[in-house]
């Protein structure tokens, strides 16, 4: 069985490395490859299984027979959460209600509404919506919101046209949420309470979401193995104390009555905690623990752990998609290696001092593995690491796990009692408790509030940065491992090779590389346009993106993230074509974030430099500045900008439209005065003018600049229909290879020598298959 659960796993979890969703066709080459290498049959046959479920899973839950894009559809659903209120939208979401539907998973849609009457949580409507694919902007070192909506069984988003209220059928967890949300408001630390008692982290704000991840204690708020296992101890240890002082017995009743209302209790706590992912693992070890303890069957904690996966990836096997999956499991494996390699040696004799000794030592040695474990894992799905985590954890985790959640468990039980008793009728307030489990998280709060001052509290990691430390870190733990005989000196040979990249690295921070290498990356901010332009390290910035709101910018969202996950420290221009939002949307976050870069513009209320002809060096590139000749209202007053090294050149074109293409075209001097032939605008690669719209791209543009590659910033199914197909016409007709960032994600051009090399998201930089436009997601029609 363990063999089993094994090959499950195993395949399942390497479904995140897979290039596209997992065919059936996988399976006969995946059979035969489990026999070779291991010949074992079990594992064979868990992979096996583990393929034909993951699939028919997906498949299952993608075939929703609802109607194609870009048509109202009416769709019944009750409302299951309520994910952000901005200005006046609320975003929610629905388990759509099939009544056909008897087994299969559920699935899930992401609305949008404008304006909505008051909603709740269990409420049945019947939603008349505008349907949207779940594809989602995708660049290196940005939030993947299409891989996140999957994991949650999202399969579609839509906008809410109108609706009807059904019904409503309130589930026990959501009317306690609505009950205590309103009164715990009202306390300091209510946001992290509601979080810690129903898993509801509706109360917690921007901020201190922020100071949670950068102090490494956000697994404290999120519901998981300590704090179930906290509640179970607590209610096992009062309840074997009270039957062993009242109705002793000298068989096994009372232990097993005391192991059976643990299990209710912690099962109780993960259904108020809305069955996480990392709730579901502790709650499958903790059964597994109690049941295996009054069976009195011996296993292992690693079968136990490998139970849990079992269990946890057969419910949802989608659940590897998500970060707080690999933190779980992760975090576990490391404290039960911890505690294996460093078990607890206590003998009769052992005074209580001695026990206190080890227990410290222990305590310490899961705390720096965690710390070091999650903190490198962190590091690889956030791009960056919490440099206090360590010790804050070592005060915090005790905290929380003998007064903080014992105190807040006892208040929710207090409060829930008073309120079924109707108490506040008389005058007795049921938040007694709850206030003195409020008040003893204000040390805590204390500590996330001073977390923001202190020096280097958030460490951005680069792709490349976290590619040597993982090689590095695999290069230790095989050196530790690999016994130091004669017969594995080659074995250490090689493993020496694995810090060779840290060497390096470290060897160009004291002497840096110059070269001829530069790159252009077109990002996806939807329907707009940003490009960084890297070389050496340094970088240039054209447009920046739109800004919805006070806190939405595609600058914050997408670019700034980007240029971290590339290690690019220092922007030397920021040029801003025009003032339309989706190119100039998130100049003041850029701005703000890079103080000493040079502003190009003609837009109103930025100072720097402004957008007339002339010729700018940069790290070895020429930066041509070819229009317009003065400043200009709308569209056709965007800086167009010629990159080249002398042998590779790139154009950028904002919005400008037919006409400024043709004045481009009759222009007779060149900005250093010869005359000109036209091979001012010949380039190699092109951006094309206005996302691709029918103004812009004339047949005569396209004939002078001559470019190899022609790249479209326009969102998918985005509203306006760019690029437009006749436009995209024109340049296959002339043999021109064309992107659009709204199906390839982020777009980078590499220009070395006289060779292009070209990356895309979804084809090159993360090809997997939840990043593809595969129509997961997408609302098919089933004809």
């Amino acid at each position: 069985m363990n063999r089993f659960m094994f090959g499950f796993s195993a395949i399942l979890l390497s479904a995140m490395l897979w290039p596209s969703l997992p065919p059936v066709s996988y399976i006969p080459y995946l059979a035969v490859g489990a026999l070779i290498l291991y010949r074992k049959i079990p594992i064979c046959a868990g992979g096996l299984f583990a393929m034909a479920w993951l699939t028919g899973f997906c498949l299952g839950l993608s075939r929703q027979d609802l109607p194609v894009l870009q048509q109202p559809i009416q769709v019944r659903g009750e409302i299951i959460s309520l994910v952000s209120r901005n200005s006046d939208w609320l975003s929610l979401d629905i388990s759509v209600i099939k009544p056909n539907l008897i087994l299969g998973p559920n699935a899930k849609l992401r609305l949008t509404w404008k304006d909505p009457p008051e909603v709740d949580v269990g409420q049945v409507w019947q939603f008349t919506l505008m349907p949207k694919s779940i594809a989602s902007v995708l660049n290196q070192g940005g939030y993947n919101e299409q891989k996140q909506l999957i994991s949650q069984h999202v399969v579609g988003k839509g906008r809410v046209i109108e609706a009807q209220l059904l019904a409503v059928s309130p589930s026990l967890r959501n009317e306690l949420i609505s009950a205590l949300t309103p009164e715990l408001a009202s306390l300091p630390q209510g946001d992290i309470l509601l979080a810690l008692l129903l898993g509801d982290k509706q109360l917690i704000s921007k901020v201190r979401w922020q100071a949670l991840r950068q102090t490494g204690t956000g697994h404290l708020v999120a519901i998981s193995g300590l704090h179930l296992s906290v509640i179970a101890a607590w209610i096992y240890t009062c309840l074997l104390f009270g039957l062993s002082r009242l109705v002793p017995h000298q068989s096994r009743r009372n232990i097993t009555l005391a192991f059976v209302a643990a299990g209710i209790g912690a099962a109780f706590y993960a259904y108020l905690a809305g069955f996480g992912i990392s709730t579901q693992r502790a709650l499958v070890m903790i059964l597994l623990l109690m049941l295996l303890s009054l069976l009195k069957r011996f296993s292992t904690a690693w079968e136990r752990l490998l139970f849990a996966l079992f269990i946890v990836l057969l419910l949802d096997p989608l659940a590897c998609l998500s970060a707080g999956f690999w933190l779980s499991f992760c975090a576990l494996g490391i404290i039960l290696y911890t505690l294996e390699i460093q078990p607890r040696e206590f003998t009769p004799a052992s005074t209580r001092r001695a026990r206190l000794r080890t227990g410290m030592m222990q305590f310490w040695a899961i705390q720096w593995r965690l710390s070091l474990g999650l903190g490198l894992l962190q590091a690889a799905l956030f791009g960056g690491v919490s440099v206090h985590s360590l010790w804050m954890n070592i005060l915090a985790v005790p905290w929380f796990s003998f007064v903080v959640i014992p105190l807040a468990m006892a208040g929710f039980v207090c409060w829930w009692l008073g309120t079924a008793l109707g108490l506040s009728h008389f005058g007795l307030s049921s938040l007694g408790v709850l206030r003195l489990s409020d008040w003893s998280l204000s040390p805590y709060a204390q500590l996330l509030d001073i977390s923001q001052q202190l020096p280097a509290h958030w460490l951005a990691l680069s792709d490349s940065l976290l590619a040597l430390g993982f090689c590095a870190l695999v290069g230790g733990v095989l050196w530790r491992y690999v016994p130091k005989h004669k017969h594995y000196i080659a074995w250490l040979s090689l493993l020496s090779l694995l810090f060779i990249p840290a060497l390096l690295f470290c060897m160009t921070l004291w002497s840096p590389v110059q070269t001829h290498r530069w790159a252009m990356h077109l990002l996806d901010v939807g329907q707009g346009l940003a490009v960084v332009i890297e070389k050496n390290g340094k970088g240039f910035i054209y447009d920046t993106g739109a800004a919805f709101g006070d806190d939405f910018s595609y600058a914050e969202r997408v670019i700034l993230p980007f240029l971290k996950a590339k290690g690019i420290q220092e922007i030397d221009y920021i040029v801003i074509s025009h003032s339309d939002n989706d190119h100039a949307g998130g100049a003041p976050v850029l701005i703000e974030a890079y103080p000493k870069a040079l502003v190009i513009t003609d837009v109103a209320g930025f100072s720097g430099q402004d957008c007339r002809p002339r010729q700018i060096q940069w790290q070895g590139l020429r930066l041509n500045l070819l229009s317009p000749p003065q400043v200009l209202a709308g569209n056709n007053g965007s800086c167009v900008v010629r990159i080249d090294d002398g042998l590779q050149s790139l154009l950028l074109t904002g919005d400008i439209e037919k006409q400024t293409e043709a004045a481009l075209l009759r222009s007779e001097l060149s900005v250093s005065g010869d005359l000109s032939d036209l091979n001012e605008l010949q380039s190699d690669v092109l951006v094309a003018p206005h996302h691709g719209s029918k103004t812009s791209s004339t047949e005569a543009f396209i004939d002078a600049v001559a470019p190899k590659l022609v790249l479209f910033p326009a969102g998918f199914a985005n509203r306006y229909g760019f690029p437009k197909s006749t436009v995209v016409e024109r340049y296959q007709r002339r043999e021109i290879r064309s992107l659009t960032t709204g199906s390839e994600g982020q777009i980078s051009v590499i220009f070395q020598q006289s060779e292009l090399e070209v990356k895309t998201y979804r084809g090159d930089l993360a090809p997997f298959w939840y990043n593809s436009l595969f129509r997961f997601g997408d609302l098919i029609n089933p004809e």
